[in-house]
This record gives structure tokens, C-alpha cells and sequence, in this order.
């Protein structure tokens, strides 16, 4: 009982505080407690707190390994999943874009605690150019997160990484059919990690989720690497909304323009645009964000994942081919531009490539059955080329 207990807590301990936002399976945690009772059984029962304390030591030492291992925070050069083509079973090469800029964005003493500050000003003053000098620190320098964070609205959560469970989820999904993909992140996008060394592809697919805050010349990457012949999945909406520069050196984000400012850099923020690329992202992903607040009871008619109004986007470009019309409903008034605008999941091609966009906040679905089994039996494949638009539009008849 007492081996059971102690070897139990450090187990949690490795497994890091967040126990039930990455899940890595019954077998681990049961290896991981017969292995360390078989090194506690080798000391007398007095000296078995002594011992268990030194192995806390060394495991607790461990957890930002093994949290490095879970996001994968490391350039795809020296990534663990990187040129394991044994069990490519396809040939194709697929890497997730881990959203590290939109993480610096949302952690606290950042971003969002700037908007919560004065946004409420600028939209109360629509019609006045709003200049903002105080607080501006928060949109300079941000740091990028190694690890579990504070969420801005979530000061009392422990630290965690969003959107960590459908990160893993698409993995896993990708293992289902053959392929090991890699983690990169948008540092490595935006360093042209994405291409070879002269300049063709250097992946199949990218698959991307909540990449809402990106540099110029990531966003450059990701439509040459459409326009090379690229595939890329976008599994959330509110992709691509807002600029920011990075600093290589310190690893750190700085506001540029989008979510309805500009920054100098300096210390003066005013009033931008709301999706920095809104005309050009409508040109060759084929879709805006839908910016109606979350809080809004949106209705969709055609709703297979009972999904609920978050974060989507709507199709905007008449060469996208809808795969699911989800049937949006309730625009209110205030929001004209809107009235009519359909969510969808859709593929479109552009250039030599393609877009997949799910259309919804696929993240709050990662544990849905019904929507995990449409990635497996529909998304996944159709990034491959292992089926085709007409078989994906018919798979709800």
C-alpha cells in the first residue's frame, strides 16, 4: 500500500499538473508505478520515504522534458517524429503547426489583458481615431510559452496549453493512416522551415489550429507553400487574423496590426484593422472569420457534432466546394454583413495546392465521437488524396 500510493503521486508528478488535459494512456501510468516499486521494494520499509523523496527529485526535474516531448517546442530539425518514414505507409510527409504565437498572445501579462483595458474604448468611439500610450508594454515583447501557462481569464486554473487535446488528437489520426507527423511551430514557418533548400516543398500537408496571430513572412510561407502544391488543413477558425513580429533572439511576439489595432513598436497603439489580411486571405484560403461574439446564441441548422457557436469562419471566395453546410442561422442586425454568410467545411484549390478548412472551433470538438470519426474517415484522407470530394460530400447520406 505504501509503494502504491507514494510511487502513484510521482507518477502525477511526471505526468505533469495537468493530468486530465493530456492524456497518454492507462499503460503509461501503470508501467510508470511497476517500475518505481520495483526500485522502492529494493529498500527497507524505514528507508522508503528517504528513497521515494530522492525519486520525486529526479522525476519532478524531468517534467519540462517530458512536457517538451508533449508540445513539441523544438525547431522540426531535431523533433523527436522527424524522418521516421518506416511506418509512412502513404509517402507523404504531414507536420502540425503548433500555435506558439497565439499562446504568447493569450497568456497573461499580455495581449488580452491590454484589449480588456481599452478595446471597450474603441468601440465605443467608432467614428474617433483612438490613441493609446498607457499599458503598451503589454503588446511588446511578449514571451513565448516553453510549456503550460497562465490563460488570461484563468488566473485561479493551473498552468495549461490549449487546444493540447486536439494537437494530439491529429497525430493520432494521421498515425491511423501510416503517417508520424511532425510538430513545428510557427517560429519554424516563419523561418521557411517549411520549404528545401531550393525552395520546393518540404512537407505534403501542413495542418494548422488555432494559428490566429502570425508574422508577414510566416503568412507568406504558408500561401507559397499552397501555391508550391501544398495541401494545407485549417482545423479551427480564427486563423490568420492578426500580424505580429518575432524576435528570434528572445524568443518574444510584438502586437503589428489586427484585432482592431496597430502598434509603432514603441509605445503607442490606435486603431487597425480588424483581420489584418482580410481581402487576401479571402483570395486563397477562401474564407474570414465570422466576427459575431461568442456569447451570441448563433444557431446552426445542420449540426452533426452539436457543435455550439464560438469561432468560425464563413466562406467568402465562390471557388470554394462546400463539403458540410452546418445551416448558419440567427444573424442578428447589427451584424448585416453577415446575414446570409454560410459555415462550412469546404476544399478549394488554389495555385498548384489545396485548402481543407473545417470552418468551426474544431478544438472544442476533440473529444465529439462523431467528429472525431469525420476527421478519421473524411479530413485526414481527403489531405492525402486517399479519397475524393465526392465520396467526403456524400459521407452523411
Amino acid at each position: 500500500m505504501f509503494a502504491n500510493e507514494y510511487t502513484m503521486f510521482i507518477c502525477l508528478l511526471v505526468r505533469g499538473r495537468n493530468w486530465t488535459k493530456i492524456d497518454l494512456g492507462n499503460a503509461h501510468q501503470t508501467n510508470c508505478i511497476k517500475s518505481l516499486e520495483a526500485v522502492s521494494n529494493r529498500f527497507s520499509f524505514s528507508n522508503k520515504v528517504l528513497s521515494l523523496l530522492v525519486l520525486v527529485a529526479i522525476f519532478s526535474f524531468s517534467i519540462s522534458m517530458l512536457w517538451s516531448i508533449d508540445i513539441a517546442l523544438a525547431s522540426s530539425d531535431d523533433n523527436g517524429d522527424n524522418g521516421d518514414e518506416s511506418n509512412n505507409t502513404t509517402g507523404k510527409k504531414v507536420a502540425l503547426v503548433l500555435p506558439v504565437f497565439t499562446w504568447a498572445a493569450y497568456q497573461n501579462g499580455s495581449f488580452y489583458n491590454f484589449y480588456a483595458l481599452y478595446s471597450y474604448i474603441q468601440f465605443a468611439n467608432r467614428e474617433v481615431n483612438i490613441t493609446i500610450t498607457n499599458n503598451t508594454y503589454l503588446l511588446k515583447d511578449r514571451p513565448i510559452p516553453d510549456g503550460p501557462f497562465v490563460y488570461y481569464t484563468d488566473l485561479e486554473i493551473e498552468p495549461y496549453i490549449p487546444y493540447i487535446n486536439f494537437i494530439n488528437l491529429a497525430k493520432d489520426l494521421y498515425r491511423n493512416h501510416g503517417i508520424n507527423p511532425t510538430n513545428i511551430t510557427d517560429a519554424d514557418v516563419d523561418q521557411g522551415k517549411i520549404f528545401n533548400a531550393d525552395g520546393t516543398n518540404a512537407y505534403d500537408v501542413l495542418f494548422l489550429f488555432h494559428n490566429e496571430y502570425v508574422t508577414q513572412r510566416e503568412y507568406d510561407n504558408f500561401k507559397k507553400f499552397v501555391t508550391n502544391g501544398g495541401t494545407m488543413v485549417f482545423g479551427d477558425g480564427n486563423v490568420l487574423y492578426a500580424e505580429v513580429a518575432y524576435n528570434e533572439n528572445d524568443n518574444t511576439i510584438t502586437l503589428v496590426s489586427g484585432h482592431n489595432w496597430n502598434f509603432d513598436n514603441k509605445t503607442t497603439a490606435w486603431k487597425g484593422p480588424a483581420e489584418r489580411w482580410l481581402d487576401e486571405t479571402r483570395e486563397w484560403v477562401g474564407s474570414n472569420f465570422l466576427d459575431i461574439p461568442a456569447n451570441y446564441p448563433l444557431r446552426f441548422n445542420n449540426n452533426p457534432f452539436n457543435y455550439t457557436h464560438m469561432e468560425e469562419n464563413y466562406v467568402a471566395n465562390p471557388n470554394a466546394e462546400i463539403i458540410i453546410d452546418y445551416g448558419l442561422d440567427g444573424v442578428p442586425r447589427y451584424s448585416g454583413q453577415y446575414l446570409g454568410a454560410i459555415v462550412a467545411t469546404y476544399e478549394m484549390d488554389y495555385g498548384k495546392g489545396k485548402i481543407i478548412h473545417m470552418g468551426l472551433w474544431g478544438h472544442m470538438l476533440a473529444q465529439n465521437k462523431e467528429f472525431i470519426d469525420y476527421l478519421d474517415n473524411v479530413i485526414i484522407p481527403l489531405s492525402l488524396n486517399s479519397t475524393s470530394y465526392e465520396s467526403a460530400i456524400r459521407y452523411f447520406e
